[in-house]
């Protein structure tokens, strides 16, 4: 690092922007890593564990609009919305309704699936560079429908799967259930995805790649960014205990918080907070040595060091709403459908909020009028399995080098100027 390093402010500690810290600091640049809390003690705490570089399908296709009746309507449905906060979400549902037309849908699983090319490769890097190789397990992903009419439903997935070399093999029952003898399948159909890996602790995961980037040289502040400023060439923030920090460029990684500080700059995208619980049972009655995932009744069950984590649901709702540990509790009456031995008489409850685009794809890239703001959010369900490649982009992009990907389709200029969501 020279005094010539370029300056960079990361709002945002979970897996994304300790992976942008990482990548730039070991580039050379001079980082400070900024956050409320500390690193990986968001939203990347809580996730489901699964790096699934195969799930490049939006969560908008064509039909989907059909379905959301039945599902809000249910108790245990998959997706709820407090109805209190329907003219907040309404918006955000249109653009969620548009972005599913078959046209939109292809070119969404185009990018998604560039997106994914090189996040094995991404993951052998960082993993190797921290010493963190023990913490990631590669044995895929059983993914189990309860009739073969849910599988015949998404049989236009399995046809792009085909298309596009993504491997999958369809299972018997007495296959399944050789992999996982605990695992009731009744009269469902069950998938191997072999490419589908895990981590067995998210929270310590990101921990270790931020402290490798803060040994590397990053500078760690604990505090709250509450403004932001851009003016040519220079970037400033100020954070929430009076902190003003000023530098040559921002990189916005704050994931369901990114439009708060966008917004000030006079950017607002379509996305909204979607909420997921889990569930971690740390004497689960159970052994499992591969995720288990169902298609029908939306549910991830993933062995991590800790426990069995049982995730799923999406609730909408706003930023600040306190959480409804109900949609927690149901995940463990989904997941004993197929595990009929699952105990939980000891266990804990987590809410996560996963920044939700209306088009399923993230933000990457500068701002137009603000080229030294960089945009690093959006991913959704994905930001552990798109956060050490989206660290490795947004470092090139700070370094004047080829991401090595046309950033057109994830550009923040797919949207509007200043429409909010």
């Amino acid at each position: 690092m020279t005094p010539g390093s370029p300056r960079c402010l990361v709002v945002g500690a979970g897996i994304v922007g300790a992976c942008c810290a990482w990548h730039l600091q070991r580039k050379g640049a001079r980082v400070t890593l900024i956050d409320p809390l500390s690193p990986g003690q968001s939203t990347s705490y809580g996730n489901a564990g699964c790096i699934s570089r195969t799930s490049i399908f939006p969560f908008s296709y064509p039909g989907i609009v059909r379905k959301l009746p039945g599902w809000l309507l249910r108790r245990d449905g998959p997706v709820r919305i407090r109805w209190s906060q329907l003219a907040t979400v309404a918006p955000w549902l249109y653009r969620f309704w548009r972005a599913g037309s078959p046209q939109r849908v292809r070119e969404i699983i185009a990018a998604q699936f560039a997106l994914m090319a090189t996040v094995t490769e991404d993951y052998n890097l960082m993993l190797q560079a921290t010493h963190s190789e023990f913490l990631r397990e590669s044995r895929g992903l059983i993914l189990i429908y309860d009739s073969q009419k849910d599988f015949a439903a998404d049989a236009w997935k399995y046809e792009l799967r085909d298309r596009l070399d993504i491997r999958w093999q369809k299972m018997s029952r007495e296959e399944a259930t050789a992999m996982e003898p605990q695992l009731r399948l009744r009269q469902g159909a069950a998938m191997f995805e072999p490419d589908w890996q895990h981590v067995t602790d998210p929270a310590d995961l990101v921990k270790r790649f931020a402290d490798a980037a803060i040994a590397l040289g990053a500078q760690w502040l604990q505090d709250r960014v509450v403004a932001v400023s851009a003016d040519g060439a220079a970037v400033s923030v100020t954070t929430e205990s009076g902190v003003e920090a000023q530098a040559d460029w921002l990189v916005v990684a704050a994931g369901a918080w990114s439009n708060r500080l966008i917004g000030q700059l006079g950017h607002q995208v379509p996305m909204i907070p979607k909420r997921g619980y889990h569930v971690m049972l740390q004497k689960p009655g159970v052994q499992l040595s591969h995720p288990i995932m169902s298609a029908s009744r939306h549910v991830l069950l993933t062995p991590m060091s800790a426990g069995l984590r049982i995730a799923g649901t999406a609730e909408f709702a706003a930023l600040d709403s306190p959480p409804d540990y109900r949609r927690a509790k149901m995940l463990v009456e989904k997941a004993r459908h197929y595990m009929p031995g699952l105990e939980h008489s000891e266990m804990t409850e987590w809410m996560g909020q996963r920044p939700m685009m209306s088009d399923s794809i993230p933000v990457l890239g500068a701002l137009p009028e603000s080229p030294r703001v960089l945009c690093a959010f959006g991913h959704g369900h994905y930001g552990l399995t798109q956060g050490p490649t989206t660290g490795r982009i947004i470092a090139s992009l700070v370094c004047g080098e080829d991401p090595g990907l046309d950033l057109t389709p994830f550009s923040i200029s797919r949207f509007a100027r200043r429409r909010a969501a």
